[in-house]
């Protein structure tokens, strides 16, 4: 089914609670519905009760997705003058509906989409209430992640006994993370409420011990490269110059933002988390970070 049919599914704060929302106009698309999309939209409202600022919102896309009342005046582009498309974003259990009263195969097709969708979310979220701690484990791979990157970390620790001459393991590590998610390692520990017994990367997601992983393996190969260059061992000044230089290529920052909003977005809603300085970094939680959990 998820090969055949892909909505976008997001989680949004509305009035005061979380709910799952999708654009009606990329259910309607879906739909294959044969008539123009504000006359449908329109016409199911009226017919079937449904009910503004509760079964949906409606939003100018072009103006944010803040909400904008159906009953408002029609908004114009200020540039072009033309009259800005109205979106609808209405509710899963609203887009079930709507699918069901198509009475056609594709909107069968539909709403059994929507009955999965709401069932791995759910299935996520009853063990984020039970367990949140151990949330991130959920991913099928995660283990084999894990396994996988103790290789890296041991290429990591490796390169400091070998070729730099102070081993602070402790300050390297903090400075990766603080590279990474702007944290350091016992800042993340208290945050998550970790015992001594815990080791961190074992409540990290699959993606953010990848990155960890990879940088580590990469940021090791530099250091060896510079040790044979020097044919001696590294000051800590050098090591943190040549992480400097690494963590400054384009690549990393790319991982550095994708780390921020995994961090962010996932242990808020996952965890009831807040990580303080990765506010800024919080994305919706959409079905594809589900799905990224579940696979």
């Amino acid at each position: 089914m998820n090969e055949l049919i892909n909505i976008k599914v997001i989680q949004k704060d509305f009035n005061g609670e979380k709910k799952r929302f999708v654009n009606a106009r990329e259910l309607y698309r879906w739909l294959g519905v044969g008539r123009d999309f504000s006359t449908w939209i329109k016409d199911r409202i009226i017919k079937y009760d449904f009910v503004e600022d509760l079964d949906y919102f409606t939003s100018i896309p072009k103006l944010g997705d803040g909400k904008v009342g159906s009953n408002k005046a029609k908004v114009k582009d200020s540039k072009t003058g033309r009259v800005v498309a109205k979106d609808y974003i209405i509710s899963v259990d609203m887009a079930k509906e709507l699918a069901m009263i198509e009475n056609s195969e594709i909107g069968k097709k539909v709403r059994k989409y929507f009955i999965k969708v709401e069932s791995d979310f759910k299935k996520v979220m009853q063990i984020a209430t039970r367990d949140p701690k151990f949330i991130n484990q959920l991913a099928s791979q995660f283990f084999e992640t894990r396994e996988e990157t103790k290789e890296y970390r041991r290429d990591f620790t490796d390169c400091v006994k070998d070729f730099v001459e102070v081993k602070n393991y402790g300050t390297y590590t903090d400075m990766l993370y603080n590279f990474l998610f702007l944290e350091r390692a016992k800042e993340y520990r208290k945050l998550l409420k970790l015992v001594k017994k815990d080791l961190t990367r074992n409540f990290m997601y699959e993606e953010i011990v990848l990155i960890v992983g990879a940088f580590e393996t990469g940021l090791a190969g530099e250091v060896e490269k510079e040790f044979k260059k020097l044919q001696r061992m590294l000051t800590q000044i050098e090591f943190e110059r040549i992480f400097k230089e690494f963590s400054a290529q384009r690549n990393w920052l790319v991982y550095q933002k994708r780390a921020r909003n995994i961090m962010a977005t996932y242990d808020e809603e996952l965890r009831r988390i807040k990580h303080p300085k990765l506010i800024n970094y919080k994305k919706e939680f959409s079905q594809d970070d589900i799905q990224k959990l579940l696979s």
